[in-house]
C-alpha cells in the first residue's frame, strides 16, 4: 500500500511526540509543510494576520494553517503519483478545499483530527472541508457526535486511539528501587494545552509539607500558578532524554485536565512505567485503565490531597502499577496503531 502523509511542521520530523512516528510505521512517504501566513506574520504581522483570517474564512477551520491556493498546491506537487491513501495527520491544520489537486494522484483522501470535543464546535463550527474526504480518524469516541451531527457518514469514521514509542518510553532499571527509597512522592507535571495547572496548585497549597514533591515543565504564563508554593520546583526546558528521565523517577505524573483526547504526556509516562494521577474527562476513559492508576472522578481540592496521602502511605501499591501501566502502554505502540490505519483503510475501499 502506498501512503503519503501530511504533517503540518517541520518540527514533526525529530518530535518523539507527534505523529511522525505513526508515518514511519506505516512506512508513509512524507510530506512536511508549514503554515504560509506563519511565514508572512514573522515578517508583517499586519499582513500574516490578514492571511491567517482569509485563510480560515476560506477554510472554515480556526486552526487552518493554509494559504487558500497556494499552500495546497505546493503539498499537492510533493504527492508522489500513484498513491493508495493521502493522509492528513492534523485535519484542524489542513484538510484539503479543492480535493481535485490530491484525487489526480491518491485513491483515498483521509484526516485526522485531535482536538476536544469542547473545542470543535469552535474550530471546526463551519468547515467547509470534512465532506471533501473519504474517511476520518479520531483520538476519541468523544469527538464522534461531533463529525455525525455535521453529516458525516458513521460508517467513514473510525477512532483509533493515539500511540506512543515504547522502544524511546520505556522504564529504567533501576525505577522502582529510587521510587521506593523516598521519604516523599515525586510528580512530575508538563505541558501546557487544557492542563489545569491553576488547580494544580492549589492542591499543592494544601498539603503538608513533606507528602509531595512536585516537578514542573511549562510555559511561563503558567508558571505562574505555583510562585512560592513549598514543595514545587520549576524545571527548564528539558530535552528528550531528560523528559524520559523525569517520566522514569517520578512516583505519579499528575495530570488534572480541562479536556482531552489524547494527551501524549499520559501516555508517555505510562510507556517509562509511571502511573498516572487524573480527572476523569473527555477521552480521558479509553487511555488511562483505572486499574493501573489514579482516576478521579472530578478536580476536587480535598479530594486530591486526601488520596495523595493515602498513596503516600501506600508506597507498594504505587510500585505494583508500574508494570501494569507499561504493559498497557505497550498496546499503543505505534507499530500496533499502525495496523488499525492500514484495517481502515482497506474498510473504505482500497484492495
Amino acid at each position: 500500500m502506498n501512503i503519503t502523509c501530511y504533517l503540518h511542521h517541520p518540527g514533526d520530523l525529530s518530535s518523539r511526540s507527534g505523529m511522525f512516528p505513526l508515518a514511519e510505521a506505516l512506512s508513509a512517504s512524507v510530506v512536511f509543510y508549514e503554515g504560509t501566513w506563519w511565514k508572512i506574520q514573522e515578517r508583517s504581522f499586519r499582513l500574516g494576520d490578514w492571511a491567517r483570517r482569509w485563510g480560515q474564512k476560506v477554510y472554515g477551520s480556526e486552526w487552518n494553517s493554509l494559504l487558500p491556493g497556494w499552500d495546497e498546491r505546493w503539498i499537492a506537487a510533493r504527492t508522489q503519483d500513484a498513491q493508495d491513501v493521502a493522509h492528513f495527520l492534523w485535519g484542524e491544520f489542513a484538510a484539503p478545499i479543492h480535493p481535485a489537486r490530491f484525487r489526480r494522484k491518491a485513491r483515498l483522501l483521509v484526516a485526522t483530527f485531535h482536538a476536544s470535543s469542547s473545542r470543535l464546535p469552535t474550530i471546526l463550527g463551519n468547515s467547509r472541508t470534512l465532506h471533501n474526504l473519504d474517511g476520518i480518524t479520531l483520538m476519541s469516541e468523544q469527538q464522534k457526535s461531533f463529525f455525525m451531527e455535521k453529516g458525516f457518514p458513521e460508517k467513514r469514521i473510525q477512532t483509533i486511539l493515539h500511540g506512543v514509542d515504547t522502544t524511546w518510553f520505556y522504564p529504567s532499571d533501576d525505577s522502582q528501587a529510587i521510587c521506593g527509597g523516598r521519604d516523599a512522592l515525586q510528580g512530575f507535571m508538563i505541558g501546557v494545552t487544557e492542563r489545569d495547572h491553576a488547580f494544580l496548585a492549589d492542591v499543592m497549597r494544601s498539603l503538608p509539607p513533606g507528602i509531595l514533591k512536585l516537578n514542573v515543565a511549562t510555559s511561563e504564563a503558567q508558571r505562574v500558578h505555583y510562585h512560592n508554593i513549598p514543595g514545587v520546583e520549576i524545571l527548564p526546558r528539558l530535552s528528550d532524554d531528560e523528559l524520559r528521565e523525569q517520566y522514569r523517577q517520578s512516583d505519579l505524573l499528575m495530570m488534572p485536565v480541562m479536556d482531552c483526547t489524547a494527551n501524549n504526556s499520559i501516555l508517555e509516562s505510562m510507556a517509562c512505567g509511571t502511573p498516572v494521577m487524573v480527572n476523569r474527562i473527555g477521552g480521558i476513559s479509553e487511555y488511562v485503565p483505572e486499574t493501573a492508576n489514579i482516576v478521579m472522578p472530578d478536580k476536587n481540592v480535598d479530594d486530591w490531597v486526601g488520596r495523595i496521602h493515602d498513596l503516600a502511605a501506600q508506597r507498594d501499591q504505587l510500585i505494583i502499577k508500574r508494570s501494569k501501566v507499561r504493559a498497557w502502554a505497550e498496546t499503543l505502540d505505534w507499530h500496533l496503531v499502525a495496523r488499525r490505519y492500514i484495517e481502515f483503510y482497506y474498510r473504505l475501499g482500497i484492495n
